[in-house]
């Protein structure tokens, strides 16, 4: 019993730190039962995508979601572009990027393990230039030397 209340509060946890990597909605915990077993299990669920995910961090998913809109990056080519087929593509960077921080020991399945600047502040923020914005620009008195 000991271990399905450790299991439990693990859940709980993530569903606090978490979001679905398909849509970004917040996670709860379900009791899911299963056609083979007469047994319900608790189990991490979007109820925004109606299915059991087991998610990514919140920064992880908004970086995600803009590198996906900003590049148009497609893994899935073989399927039309669709709101379906973003979200996948979404959550195929969302795991890229996860397995890369866990990978340089930043992340764990309780969080991450340093501080993380909040990802509003990381995305979203662009600057267009004109060709002419980036000439070098000559100083009053470089011109007068000339």
């Amino acid at each position: 019993m000991k271990q399905n209340s450790d299991r439990i509060q693990s859940l709980k946890g993530r569903c606090r730190h978490c979001v679905c990597k398909y849509c970004g909605s917040p996670l709860i915990l379900k009791k899911i039962s299963f056609a083979s077993s007469p047994d319900t299990r608790v189990e991490i669920f979007c109820s925004s995508c109606d299915k059991i995910e087991y998610g990514v961090e919140k920064e992880i998913y908004k970086i995600a979601k803009f590198y996906v809109e900003e590049t148009g990056f497609n893994h899935y080519k073989e399927f039309d572009i669709s709101l379906q087929s973003v979200r996948m593509n979404i959550a195929k960077v969302a795991q890229i990027i996860t397995w890369a921080s866990k990978s340089l020991g930043i992340l764990s399945d309780t969080g991450f393990s340093v501080s993380v600047k909040n990802a509003d502040d990381l995305v979203g923020s662009c600057k267009k230039f004109k060709d002419q914005d980036l000439l070098p620009t000559v100083k009053k008195d470089e011109k007068n030397e000339q």
